[in-house]
C-alpha cells in the first residue's frame, strides 16, 4: 500500500520552494512542460510520417488544448556531422530536414524538441554534442527548434563531482542562451551528482533517477538507491519502478519551482504493464510532485 511507504509522507513538504530568482533565466517552463515524446512508441524508427501523424492525433483528440504542447524527436534523427562539423538530419528519415518538419508543427499550433547527449555519442551512438555545444545550438535554432532535451551517455568520464556535471551541462545551457532563440532545456543525466542541487540555474528540468520502466513497485538491483540512499545515489541505473522513483524524488520537492523541475521521467499510462488504477496513481503523482508530463503512449493507439 502506498501509506506503507516512508517517502510518501514527505508530499507534505511540497508547498516549499525555492524563490525563482534562482531559475534559469529564459522564461519558459513556468509551469511543468507537457507533452509528446518517441522514444517508447517507435525508438530508432521515428520519421516524419508518424511523427506528425501523431502530433495531428494530439490535436484532434484535444491533449494540445490542455497543455501537451512539445513533440520531442528523442534519439536516431540525425546523420552525423557535415564537412563543416554541423549536425545534419537523416533526410531518408526527414525528407524536409528537420526545419521543414517543424514548420509543420509549429503550423499546428505545436512546439518541436529535439535530442542530444552530453557525451560524445548518444545513448544510440549518433554523434553527441561534447565539445559542439555552440554549433549544435545555432543549428537547432536555425531549425525553429523549441526544446532540447540532453542525455548523459559516453560523457568521457566527466562525473563524479557536481562541478564536473555543471560545467559540462552549464556549456549547452551558455550555447542555448547564446541563440537568442527560447529553447527549453531538458537535462537528462539520471539524477548523477544531485541535479537537483544544482541544475536550476542552468535548466528547465532534470532528470532525478534513472530510466522508469513500465512497473508500479518492484526492486530491481539494475536501480538501486532506495528510500534514504536516494538522498545521495551515485548510481542511479535503470529498469526502475514508478515507487523507487516516487521514493527518491519525496526528499527534495522544494528544489522545483516555476522554470525548474524534477523530472521523473516520460509518462508510462497506456503502455500496458501496469493497472487502470496504477496509471491513475502514476499521473497524480507525477502531477502532484511537479514533474514534466511527457506522454510515450501515441493518442488512439492500441
Amino acid at each position: 500500500m502506498l501509506s506503507n511507504r516512508p517517502g510518501i509522507a514527505a508530499l507534505a513538504a511540497i508547498a516549499c520552494y525555492v524563490s525563482p530568482a534562482a531559475a534559469l533565466d529564459n522564461g519558459l517552463a513556468i509551469t511543468p512542460q507537457m507533452g509528446w515524446n518517441t522514444w517508447s512508441s517507435f525508438g530508432c524508427n521515428l520519421d516524419s510520417s508518424v511523427i506528425l501523424d501523431t502530433a495531428e492525433k494530439i490535436v484532434k483528440y484535444g491533449f494540445r488544448d490542455v497543455g501537451y504542447e512539445y513533440i520531442i524527436l528523442d534519439d536516431c534523427w540525425s546523420a552525423g556531422r557535415n564537412s563543416s562539423g554541423y549536425l545534419q538530419p537523416n533526410m531518408t528519415k526527414f525528407p524536409d530536414g528537420i526545419s521543414g518538419l517543424a514548420s509543420k508543427i509549429h503550423d499546428l499550433g505545436m512546439k518541436i524538441g529535439i535530442y542530444s547527449s552530453a557525451g560524445t555519442l548518444t545513448c544510440a551512438r549518433f554523434e553527441g554534442s561534447l565539445g559542439h555545444e555552440e554549433k549544435d545550438a545555432q543549428v537547432w535554432a536555425e531549425w525553429g527548434v523549441d526544446y532540447v532535451k540532453y542525455d548523459n551517455c559516453f560523457n568521457n568520464g566527466q562525473e563524479g563531482t557536481q562541478q564536473l556535471s555543471y560545467d559540462r551541462y552549464n556549456a549547452m545551457s551558455q550555447a542555448l542562451n547564446k541563440t537568442g532563440r527560447p529553447m527549453l532545456y531538458s537535462m537528462c543525466n539520471w539524477g548523477v551528482d544531485g541535479p537537483w542541487l544544482f541544475a536550476p540555474t542552468i535548466a528547465n528540468s532534470w532528470r532525478i533517477t534513472g530510466d522508469l520502466i513500465d512497473t508500479f513497485d518492484r526492486d530491481d538491483p539494475q536501480c538501486p538507491c532506495v528510500e534514504k540512499e536516494g538522498l545521495d545515489c551515485k548510481v542511479p541505473g535503470f529498469y526502475c519502478s514508478l515507487m523507487n522513483v516516487v521514493n527518491k524524488v519525496v526528499y527534495y520537492p522544494s528544489k522545483a519551482f516555476p522554470g525548474a523541475w524534477n523530472d521523473m521521467d516520460l509518462l508510462q499510462v497506456g503502455n500496458g504493464a501496469m493497472t487502470d488504477e496504477e496509471y491513475k496513481t502514476h499521473f497524480s503523482l507525477w502531477a502532484a510532485l511537479k514533474s514534466p508530463m511527457i506522454m510515450t503512449k501515441r493518442p488512439g493507439q492500441t
